[in-house]
């Protein structure tokens, strides 16, 4: 698998989800995200986490739609979306 860093902005959309959890990063779900004028359907959240930066947060997801992995970020006090990388088979 090769992994490219990206780190550029996207747009996503994406679903707040009410299920009982005290972590809001496991609530907001990508489901589709747009980059380079290509859309991107989501189909698996295969990872989340988040981590402290500053006085914010970001909260990582690793998604996959089908046929490569990507790690989008969220940053909660912005809320803006950055796709942090992209890893597929070679």
């Amino acid at each position: 698998m090769v992994h490219n860093a990206i780190n550029e902005s996207i747009k996503v959309y994406a679903v707040y989800n009410n299920r009982r959890t005290p972590f809001p990063h496991e609530r907001l779900q990508p489901v589709v995200f747009i980059w380079r004028n290509h859309r991107y359907r989501i189909k698996d959240i295969t990872y989340v986490w988040r981590e402290k930066q500053g006085d914010s947060e970001l909260y990582h997801y690793a998604v996959s739609d089908g046929a490569n992995v990507y790690e989008l970020s969220y940053e909660n006090k912005t809320f803006n979306w950055t796709l942090t990388s992209i890893s597929c088979e070679a």
